[in-house]
């Protein structure tokens, strides 16, 4: 609210009490007097239809009575023009319990149609002036929005709630968001930046509690967090600016990212945010239990979001991602594909998924994410964006709105109440067919389905859900919502796919029941039987059926898919080893077991390691010419199980993969998995997978000698050093060298910026940290000297030799204690004797 900053925090300011207030009478008035219903008359004489029709409300008070539960009367009204008939209650109730009541009335024999009489009533419209640009929260005849209008007679949000966003950071300055940001002591700016490199975080430092975006007219963060709550006008004189969809609720920002950020910075953010500790960051006050992610990037989920995903889930916490903006499969997209998320893809105006937006089985629905209106610049202004993480806000303010209204609703709860009250697509509409979710989001509907007086719907909140046949069983959950007066019991059956009766069990229970007042999630359990050998990924799913108190969401059918972890065929490779093979060159036949996936091809190998040994596992392509073959590897444990994965070497590198200084947790077996990124792109060639040992060496950050990165200190992190330090650039400085598997830099940009900041003072100490004789000069006749002689193992009186004497560590027994103490030399030659 641009200029009326002041104002609203002044006489117009609306305390959360009397929002309150406002709430509980909105919900009072969200209310259904009646049925309309038109009934398949036929030729029914008009003397006679008074009769017929009181006949057809003493039917209607009968088989509302079982359906609710409670004694319910109802009474013929009259005829309306269209022919339907108006049939009234003798008390009103919600109209989410009437609109259930209608749709069952509508599946009766000679029912045409049937809907709750609601009563109406102006709903809350915000006042601020650029409000009519934001489609995405109406819903009317020509805008297709998520109907926040009707759900803001419900509820604003909750002052004591907080909502995180993981994103590129915040303009605390800008007027419609500097009061909407959680405040604390610990945290006075709004939350924490977890940029860990302070070269990439474009602000000038690393990590600390100040999560200001870049300077930028449109900043990301800020967009996004002005769709979830920005400041809000809904009474007295028109306001300014914009609007947010939980304007009551807080925001708390974990800057993870500029343009680009890094996995790992990423992971902390999510994790502070719900209330995990994070090394070096003060505990989190104030966590949060949905988190906006408008982010992600091409791979599969990943073990380190997935393990955060589940720390989250067991907090109760909803993550909410955008599917991504390729026009291709969320399911090659993170952390959109991870299990647990609700994946937002963005619709348009008319409720189209928009060209951009990614789709598949994986999205849990559709939000508006097509020319989103929301707040800009750094101290004002506001803009317009597309994209899924547009999207996504939108849906993380309707769980706001959700959890502010039940705040006990569980992750699966707040998806069952998205998915179900979602609006279905219209005729015509290119999400028709699928790949869109269960709906467009609507977020009333999504309120209507939790109100406590409303008839139960019972559903899945998993879209789907994938097994391995090892895994021995797979875990399902059961999710109710709504009303609880009365007990609520649904039948499951497995429907067989492609799966037969030797590939699982029966489910355990066949019959759920929520008693009088459970609103717990319950758990099935389906037995998985494994089969040995490739016998191919194969699918059946569980029906819901016989529901008695309630209604059963749709889908009716959980999908479940149970994958191979067997090979056709295994490689033995000792470890210090290189083989070459193929991927995708007829006639070769390869693995369909693999764990990317039955649709890709994959090599397996197969290697003996020891507890404690550290490997590295580099899949190289040697593809010639333009074609590439882009390369993803897997490390498996004995039980074909993947415990660690790697796409690229470097992001945007896609000739070759590595999974780095991994340390084996047992003695046995392990697997390899060589496979490719896509299974239809760049996924034919030749390539080089060598299994190496790496070393247990770790520099320090005052002196690392580890120019290469793998771990140990050797020849080559001298011969390299010495070359930069006579100033040898490109090829000359490694062109020769032949670079261990567990090397992480092994360019000359890469070492060169490695070892550089080690060759000149550092403030506040005078002294480089390769000046090992401490004479103010690192000479490659002296210090380098003396590194190559330390790599080859020389006896301390040798490395010394070397040594200018008149440098403060110019003798052996000086220099010892600074390359254990500074430079992580815990091996060394022993001191001259006394």
């Amino acid at each position: 609210m641009i200029g009326a900053f002041a104002i609203f925090h002044g006489a117009m300011r609306i305390d959360a009490v009397s929002i309150d207030a406002l709430n509980e009478a909105f919900a009072q008035q969200n209310t259904a007097s009646g049925l309309i219903v038109k009934f398949d008359l036929g030729g029914e004489p008009e003397t006679s239809r008074a009769a017929a029709a009181a006949a057809r409300a003493t039917a209607l008070s009968r088989h509302a009575t079982e359906r609710l539960g409670r004694a319910v009367n109802v009474s013929f009204s009259r005829q309306l023009a269209s022919g339907a008939e108006l049939h009234r209650f003798d008390s009103p109730m919600t109209s989410a319990e009437a609109a259930a009541l209608a749709r069952s009335v509508e599946a009766l024999p000679g029912v045409r149609y049937a809907t709750a009489n609601r009563v109406m009533r102006n709903q809350a419209v915000p006042k601020d002036a650029q409000y009519n640009l934001q489609w995405g929260f109406r819903l009317n005849g020509s805008e297709a929005g998520a109907n926040f209008e009707a759900a803001w007679d419900i509820t604003k949000g909750d002052a004591n709630q907080t909502v995180g966003i993981v994103d590129s950071g915040i303009a605390k300055a800008h007027p419609e968001l500097a009061t909407q940001f959680r405040v604390t002591s610990a945290f006075p700016n709004g939350g924490y930046d977890f940029m860990n490199n302070a070269a990439n975080a474009g602000d000038g430092n690393a990590r600390d509690n100040d999560p200001e975006q870049l300077t930028d007219s449109c900043g990301h963060g800020s967009h996004v967090a002005g769709t979830i709550a920005a400041q809000t006008k809904f009474s007295g004189s028109t306001g300014t600016g914009v609007a947010g969809g939980a304007p009551l609720s807080k925001v708390l920002m974990a800057r993870g990212l500029s343009f680009t950020g890094d996995e790992a910075d990423i992971i902390d953010a999510m994790l502070w945010l719900g209330g995990v500790a994070v090394p070096g960051v003060a505990a989190n006050p104030t966590p949060a239990r949905v988190i906006n992610m408008s982010l992600g990037g091409g791979g599969a989920c990943g073990a380190g979001y997935a393990d955060a995903i589940e720390q989250l889930a067991a907090l109760g916490t909803v993550v909410v991602a955008a599917a991504g903006n390729n026009a291709g499969d969320v399911a090659n997209f993170a952390p959109a594909n991870c299990v647990g998320v609700v994946a937002v893809a963005a619709g348009d105006v008319s409720g189209n998924r928009a060209g951009f937006s990614n789709f598949g089985a994986g999205v849990t629905l559709t939000a508006p994410g097509d020319s989103i209106w929301s707040t800009g610049g750094s101290t004002g202004g506001n803009c317009y964006k597309s994209g899924t993480s547009m999207a996504a806000p939108h849906v993380t303010a309707a769980v706001a709105l959700l959890q502010a209204r039940v705040p006990s609703l569980s992750i699966n709860q707040s998806i069952l109440a998205l998915k179900s009250g979602s609006r279905g697509f219209a005729a015509g509409s290119n999400c028709v067919s699928g790949g869109c979710g269960a709906g467009l989001l609507d977020a009333r509907g999504a309120l209507d389905r939790v109100d406590a007086n409303g008839v139960a719907t019972i559903g899945w909140a998993s879209n789907a859900v994938s097994v391995r046949e090892n895994d021995g069983v797979a875990t399902l959950s059961l999710a109710r919502i709504g009303g609880t007066n009365g007990v609520t019991t649904v039948n499951l059956t497995p429907i067989l796919g492609t799966a037969t009766a030797l590939d699982f069990d029966p489910p355990v229970p066949a019959t759920v029941t929520w008693a009088a007042g459970d609103s717990s999630d319950k758990t099935v359990t389906l037995p998985i039987l494994y089969r040995s050998g490739e016998q191919g990924a194969r699918t059946l799913s569980l029906q819901l059926s016989g529901a008695t108190g309630g209604n059963i969401a749709s889908p009716i059918d959980l999908p479940i898919r149970i994958t191979e972890v067997d090979c056709n065929s295994v490689t033995p490779i000792a470890v210090g080893s290189r083989v070459a093979g193929t991927l995708g060159v007829l006639p070769n036949v390869y693995c369909r077991g693999g764990v990317r996936g039955p649709e890709y091809d994959t090599v397996r190998y197969q290697f003996s390691g020891t507890a404690g040994q550290v490997v590295s596992v580099s899949l190289a392509s040697t593809t010639a010419g333009l074609a590439v073959l882009d390369p993803y590897v897997y490390l498996l444990d004995a039980n074909l199980r993947p415990i660690a994965e790697n796409d690229d070497i470097a992001a945007g590198s896609q000739r070759n993969s590595l999974i780095n200084a991994f340390t084996l947790p047992t003695t046995g077996t392990y697997y390899i998995d060589a496979t490719s990124w896509s299974p239809t792109t760049d996924h034919i060639g030749t390539f080089d997978l060598t299994l190496g040992t790496c070393g247990a060496y770790v520099g320090m950050s005052s002196c690392n000698l580890d120019a290469d990165g793998d771990n140990v200190f050797d020849w080559r992190d001298a011969a390299t050093a010495i070359r930069r330090m006579l100033g040898y650039r490109d090829a000359t400085l490694n062109g020769d060298l032949s670079y261990r598997s567990c090397a992480l830099r092994t360019d000359p940009a890469s070492l060169a910026g490695f070892i550089d900041p080690q060759l000149i003072a550092q403030s506040p100490n005078p002294l480089a940290a390769f000046d090992i004789d401490g004479d103010g000069v690192v000479g490659a006749t002296t210090d380098g000297l003396m590194m190559l002689r330390l790599a080859l193992g020389m006896p301390g009186e040798a490395i010394a030799a070397a040594a200018n004497p008149a440098g403060s560590r110019g003798s052996w027994n000086a220099m010892r204690p600074y390359l254990a103490a500074s430079c992580g030399l815990s091996a060394l030659p022993p001191l001259t004797p006394p």
